[in-house]
């Protein structure tokens, strides 16, 4: 068997299935928002388990921690920040604003965060 029928064989198996898999969620993670569900699809692992490994990269500083305010209303990202103390107690949307809708400004409300994580590249 000549080696490129071999890696067709690999390709074509269970085997070229899951590294195809692997490589689109790869391809398809922003290193900018790295979410724990991307890191728990990609390992096959659960949710906490995802979430462990993703703050132990933290402490290791290949991560770093980021919060996203999201608007209650569009579901746009309005804000992203390293600690919860740096979010407004008021929130407005310039997505809802500009859709004219009658309300664009909220009262922080801790549902409206999404813990993400950055790749480090200092």
């Amino acid at each position: 068997m000549s080696l490129i029928k071999f890696f067709q064989a690999i390709d074509n198996s269970l085997i070229g299935k899951i590294i195809d898999k692997k490589l689109k969620i790869v391809e398809h993670t922003d290193p900018d928002r790295i979410y724990i569900e991307n890191i728990r699809s990609f390992y096959n692992i659960p949710f906490k388990a995802a979430q462990f490994f993703c703050e132990m990269a933290v402490k290791e500083n290949y991560f770093k921690k980021k919060i996203g305010v999201r608007c209650p209303q569009c579901d746009k990202l309005l804000l992203t920040v390293d600690h919860h103390s740096e979010i407004p107690s008021v929130i407005k949307c310039d997505n809802c604003e500009l859709l004219e809708e009658e309300v664009f400004e909220f009262d922080f409300k801790a549902e409206y965060t999404d813990v993400f994580y950055q790749l480090n590249q200092e």
